[in-house]
């Protein structure tokens, strides 16, 4: 596991926090973390020689059920018809409990290496963004990469001091304590983006979207200058799913032909 429980609920009511400041917060799917994470499997229209499978996680207040009404999967396999689509219910109460990475890893992510997919990718939007990143902050190279949909990416302030310090290249996160906590989340997750601009095999990895009137999307474009510059797609509209479906046609397009 990797935040103990008293942590992980402090570190959701910062991400809670965070969200309900820039207007992601609403009418909210809580989850229930006591059973395990539910998702459903729409399987490749045209499936392909090397299996593939692109994992969801759900928007803040979000789950599996929503994402498939709202054609998610359907997005996705317009573009890319050999992958199969997952689409997991990481919902709200698993990160307040802290069991949000550990979970995701146990129960969906564990099972579809031993499924025998070849490729497997990570995909999230605003809070699903920001547990994709946690996935992958504790979980690095597990999956073929992320894709992110206008992730929360942390607080004004913070995004303030990046960008005064030149950007996250030249950034310096300070000391850091080994865990992850309510206090230093958000700095983990920048170190990381710091190392991706060090390591740009490491940046082709990362897909990142955001609609042009998104609030999240000044955090997005800071993100974008430790990418290559392909790797960032700014789409119209806000923090909506109408934008996030756009986007997810346009960013699985091409992760389909690079593969």
């Amino acid at each position: 596991m990797w935040l103990n429980e008293n942590r992980g609920t402090e570190l959701m009511k910062a991400i809670l926090i965070a969200l309900a400041f820039v207007g992601v917060a609403g009418c909210m799917v809580i989850g229930d973390a006591r059973q395990p994470i539910a998702f459903e499997t729409i399987a490749a229209p045209r499936p392909g020689a090397e299996r593939t499978v692109v994992i969801v996680l759900p928007g803040f207040g979000s789950d599996a059920k929503e994402m498939k009404e709202r054609g998610v999967a359907q997005a996705i396999q317009e573009v890319w018809p050999e992958a199969d689509v997952l689409l997991a219910s990481a919902t709200f109460d698993y990160y307040r409990e802290g069991k949000l990475v550990g979970r995701l890893h146990e129960e969906v992510v564990s099972p579809v290496l031993r499924a025998g997919y070849k490729k497997i990718w990570l995909a999230g939007a605003s809070l699903g963004g920001m547990g994709a990143l946690l996935y992958e902050h504790e979980h690095p190279g597990t999956v073929t990469g992320i894709v992110l949909f206008a992730p929360f990416l942390g607080d004004r302030s913070l995004l303030q001091e990046i960008k005064a310090a030149g950007g996250p290249r030249t950034w310096n996160p300070g000391e850091l304590a080994a865990d992850l906590n309510a206090d230093n989340y958000q700095r983990q997750v920048w170190k990381m983006v710091k190392g991706w601009a060090e390591e740009p095999q490491r940046a082709r990895r990362v897909w990142l979207a955001c609609g042009v009137e998104d609030r999240l999307m000044a955090g997005a474009r800071l993100m974008a200058t430790a990418l290559p510059q392909d790797r960032f797609v700014e789409l119209p509209g806000g923090h909506t799913w109408a934008a996030w479906l756009n986007g997810g046609r346009t960013v699985f397009s091409r992760i389909k032909n690079e593969s």
